[in-house]
């Protein structure tokens, strides 16, 4: 059933939408095509790094955001209301309480703050809180349905001093950064020496292991594998770390995350609603992906703490290196 998201994505794209890129890493222009997505979206490998990005891509990708307020506004009310939980919720405190057993308090930054969800569920503590996000609809409805400390600027406009942060976080954002370096180079400013950086971000290495299963089974067909319209790197755990080793920071915990399980109203009321759908209405892609979520914790004890192909996301966190 067609839908109507508050978002400006499109089904389809042309080539006068795109363009192309070097690879975000190591800026080489010698690349393996792995997939195409939405009409003119590539999906690539670097065959200098072996980072998969985009290419060609969205001009300005993080426009996508930039939709009607009051689209964004239909699709989460309940929540702005206090009458449903987010879909994301249950992940947010997972990812709150592995942020507070290494910063419990002081300057607390959210990236890329979307309408404010992530950040709302960090009120109320010990953290004094502040977001930044570039688009002007979203940034809107953080501040005035959460009373949110919200920026409405790309990071590196926003205006924050050095050294100021204990904690910034990209919760389901460093995968939307085309330029990945030039944020980090601003991270390492504006946090403070002992501050930490909180990123998770989706598996590459997973998309890939889909890829290769969708493939096999014939499904590949019109297979909206990699959501290249807005996810415009993907990293595997190696390359992560390495692309933050080389912009001052060093890794000094790593995890997996539960599975996002997204809502599927608009497939049956021909709406997209931001609070959890019924188990019911989607309990078989539900149960797979936690099947597959136990199998990758499995998978990452038995190789020493690395995240491998069956994860749904990588969490890293990290602190500038001395």
């Amino acid at each position: 059933m067609d839908y109507d998201k508050g978002g400006k994505e499109k089904d389809t794209y042309t080539e006068s939408e795109v363009e192309q890129v070097s690879c975000p890493f190591c800026r080489t222009d010698k690349f393996r095509n792995l997939y195409t997505e939405r009409g003119a979206l590539g999906v690539v490998r670097c065959l200098g790094c072996g980072l998969i990005y985009v290419n060609p891509r969205l001009k300005n990708p993080e426009k996508v955001y930039w939709g009607e307020a009051e689209k964004y506004f239909d699709e989460a009310k309940l929540i702005f209301y206090g009458k449903a939980k987010h879909h994301r919720d249950q992940n947010y405190l997972e990812d709150l309480k592995r942020i507070k057993q290494y910063k419990p308090s002081g300057r607390f930054l959210d990236i890329g703050t979307n309408m404010g969800f992530f950040l709302r569920m960090a009120k109320g503590g010990s953290w004094d809180l502040y977001g930044v996000e570039p688009s002007p609809s979203l940034s809107e409805l953080a501040r005035k349905y959460f009373g949110l400390n919200v920026k409405t600027a790309y990071l590196e406009a926003a205006g924050f001093e050095s050294n100021y942060f204990d904690v910034i976080t990209l919760t389901d954002v460093f995968e939307h950064i085309a330029d990945p370096g030039k944020m980090l180079n601003e991270i390492k400013r504006i946090l403070k020496p002992d501050g930490v950086l909180f990123i998770k971000v989706p598996n590459g290495l997973f998309n890939l292991f889909k890829l290769k299963l969708a493939q096999l089974t014939g499904r590949l067909k019109n297979y909206d594998l990699f959501d290249s319209y807005e996810h415009v790197v993907h990293y595997s755990s190696s390359l992560l770390e390495k692309m933050l080793k080389k912009h001052g920071f060093k890794i000094i915990d790593q995890d997996i995350g539960s599975p996002i399980q997204l809502p599927v109203w608009h497939n049956y009321v021909g709406s997209y609603y931001q609070y959890p759908s019924p188990w019911r209405l989607d309990y078989k892609r539900q149960t797979a992906r936690r099947l597959l979520f136990y199998l990758s914790k499995i998978e990452f004890y038995l190789s020493g703490k690395r995240v491998g192909y069956l994860a749904p996301n990588i969490i890293a966190i990290a602190r500038k290196e001395s």
